[in-house]
């Protein structure tokens, strides 16, 4: 091993022992639950073992670099996650190469090495998750080469984000629409169940209605909500008016620390928020209070009013525990809990005991950590002082609950509810179903399946938390919400962030094109023939012509393609009059500037080789231009749409009339060639 690979190790294990401390850096298993920031994601171990199984670690001289450079750079839980599974990826891709066991050196790792990862990884998954894992795997590279652990490489990974190539046409934006946006029937159904009292719903049931209750009023992310703290609703009173504040805790901030933020309500959406706050606390009571208690009592599990060194008989364990039906001695003894046998007067078999000590050390190994938020590694947000806190087992359908041991509201209990949880299987078997994955089959029903609710079309319900963000956006768009103020309510960078919740209709697209052309705020040839028209077939022609309009990854084309095609494909900046540009759409403007630059960096490449390339100089300073222009265009205060080349022409061409045929003409030509 190297000089430079040992300074390497030991920065890592420095790093490790500031962020795991308690753990060994050289263990195959990391449990990294004290990195997280919040309790409701997953991503509680790592391994750093061969690919498929748990046990066989990886070689110490290959990993150890690895887990080093992870430390120094640590990012995230689900980056550490990416970049093990990397590695593996990286051993498995060697171990076919040959048998790297003693052979292996850090120096002779190439780039030919690396793309074997990759293709190892696209033969197991998919390309989106290859992509991540790469992106995710390039900085523990630099790292590894900064450290002359390995030489410097520059590898460019095959795997490319997935991109939707219909999310640029209208089909293609409906489609988005109906995967992100719930139906009318699914919210009313999510209505119906929350206020419903006549459904005999369990405990967890209701519960998780009111996490519905919340995100319909508030448009926060899932895990915004199941990290609220216990009394999250405030108010106060300015110039006789009320105001609503909700304190919780946002996510994708882009900063180093995450702090509280206020999400400011009016009177409608506080009332409900208040009132499903009121149902929260009064469900969660008994589990805070246990909280409390073992908060109180760091290292024990305590069982109330009773001293370590008192005994219980297997049945007082036995109900205390809430195991199984059945014999009380043999339940508990499953559980590994030490059993005492003491001699009884008047019987032959002697009774069954238990230590509550022992008791005490069987529930402390269970019970999960304290806290739901941990923002700065330090200042956590305790489970006694959250909302959501519940029993262990309190959403098991078959388990009995724990009441002394606690735990979080997950984001798989609330998808469990909103969509149910599917698994593969045959075709032939009895419960299986059609699915976009294949065979499935249910193995947890959502609350839709078990109600019987249902879609128009006869499918049953299902739902993403995420669709409510979609829905409450899309709402305030339609009711004319600037997206200024829609923006700075939901704590967004830009306000541009929103484009992607907002999901306006083919109708509502051709109208907003529409009511600019018939106002006179869009100008240009659609325009001009507009209003040479007579006034009583003028409508009609427009509505026909922008029925045609559609999508492209820098606007919108109000050319017709039934009459002509483009023989520019998204050649848009070629200063083609049909193109449409939306100051506000954060997506668009970024495509514009990315081939502004591209345009840039080329001809700043062409100018410094010799050889004619004058004409493809003159199109690249075109592009270039209208680029510039297109970047320059404001927003109308009356109209979301610029027409930044108003008045150039179209790339379409008309017809010449030399080349127009009558139509008898046309007619007596087909015949002749077809009698010859």
């Amino acid at each position: 091993m190297s000089d430079a690979t040992r300074d390497l190790i030991r920065r890592g294990k420095e790093a490790f022992s500031t962020h795991l401390p308690d753990q060994d850096f050289d263990a195959h298993v990391w449990e990294i639950s004290s990195l997280r920031e919040q309790q409701s994601t997953s991503n509680k171990r790592i391994y750093w073992t061969l690919r498929g199984s748990q046990d066989d670690s990886l070689p110490k001289h290959f990993a150890a670099p690895i887990k080093a450079a992870c430390m120094v750079n640590l990012q995230s839980c689900t980056n550490l996650e990416f970049r093990s599974n990397a590695a593996r990826m990286l051993w498995e891709h060697l171990r076919k190469k040959e048998d790297p066991s003693s052979s292996f050196r850090w120096k002779r790792l190439t780039e030919g090495d690396l793309r074997g990862m990759e293709k190892e990884m696209l033969t197991h998954w998919a390309e989106s998750t290859t992509y991540r894992t790469c992106t995710a795997w390039s900085p523990v590279l630099e790292v590894l080469s900064t450290a002359s652990v390995i030489r410097p490489m520059d590898i460019t990974w095959q795997a490319s984000r997935p991109e939707d190539s219909e999310r640029y046409t209208l089909d293609g934006r409906e489609k988005r629409k109906e995967e992100h946006l719930p139906s009318d029937r699914a919210i009313e159904a999510v209505a119906h169940i929350y206020s419903s009292s006549d459904l005999d719903l369990d405990p967890s049931d209701r519960l998780l209605s009111c996490v519905t209750a919340l995100l319909t009023a508030t448009g926060l992310r899932v895990g915004e909500i199941l990290t609220l703290p216990v009394d999250p609703l405030s108010k106060s009173t300015r110039n006789g008016d009320t105001r609503w504040h909700l304190k919780y805790w946002p996510e994708k901030t882009g900063k180093a620390t995450r702090e509280k933020d206020l999400l400011h309500l009016t009177e409608r959406p506080a009332s409900l928020v208040s009132e499903a706050i009121d149902k929260i606390q009064a469900i969660t009571s008994s589990a805070r209070q246990r909280a409390c208690v073992l908060e109180q009592r760091p290292g024990r599990a305590p069982i109330e009013d009773l001293s370590p060194d008192d005994l219980l008989t297997t049945e007082e364990i036995q109900e205390l525990l809430d195991l199984a039906a059945g014999s009380a001695t043999a339940r508990v003894r499953r559980t590994g809990i030490p059993i005492l046998e003491r001699d009884r007067e008047g019987y032959k078999r002697p009774e069954y005991l238990c230590r509550v000590s022992d008791v005490e050390k069987y529930l402390q190994e269970r019970q999960g950590d304290l806290w739901t938020v941990n923002p700065d590694g330090g200042n956590k947000q305790m489970l006694s002082n959250s909302l959501f806190v519940v029993h262990t087992n309190f959403f098991h359908s078959t388990r009995g609950t724990k009441p002394l041991l606690v735990d979080t509201v997950s984001h798989q209990h609330v998808s469990d509810f909103l969509s149910g949880r599917w698994t593969s299987c045959d075709e032939d078997h009895e419960e299986a179903e059609r699915r976009d994955d294949g065979w499935m089959r249910c193995v947890v029903p959502s609350i839709f399946r078990q109600l019987g609710l249902k879609e128009e079309d006869g499918s049953h319900i299902e739902m993403t938390s995420h669709q409510f963000r979609h829905w409450l956006t899309t709402n305030l768009v339609d009711s004319g919400v600037p997206d200024g103020i829609i923006a700075r309510w939901q704590n967004r960078g830009h306000r541009g962030d929103i484009s992607a919740y907002k999901h306006a209709t083919r109708t509502d697209r051709i109208r907003e094109v529409k009511d600019a052309i018939e106002s006179g705020r869009m100008q240009g040839e659609i325009a001009d023939i507009y209003f040479a028209m007579a006034e009583d077939i003028r409508d009609a022609w427009l509505d026909s012509h922008l029925q045609q309009i559609h999508v492209t990854h820098m606007g919108l084309c109000t050319h017709d393609f039934s009459s002509s095609p483009c023989p520019h494909h998204l050649q848009c900046l070629n200063g083609c009059e049909d193109f449409l540009f939306d100051p506000a759409d954060e997506t668009q403007r970024q495509n514009v500037e990315e081939i502004v630059e591209g345009t840039r960096e080329a001809i700043r490449l062409a100018e410094e080789q010799e050889g004619d390339n004058a004409q493809w100089m003159r199109h690249q300073k075109k592009v270039l231009s209208n680029g510039l222009k297109v970047l320059e265009s404001e927003e109308d205060a009356e109209s979301s749409h610029a027409q930044p080349f108003e008045g150039e022409g179209s790339n379409f061409e008309p017809f010449d009339d030399d080349d127009f045929i009558p139509m008898e003409e046309a007619r007596e030509e087909l015949e002749e060639d077809t009698e010859s």
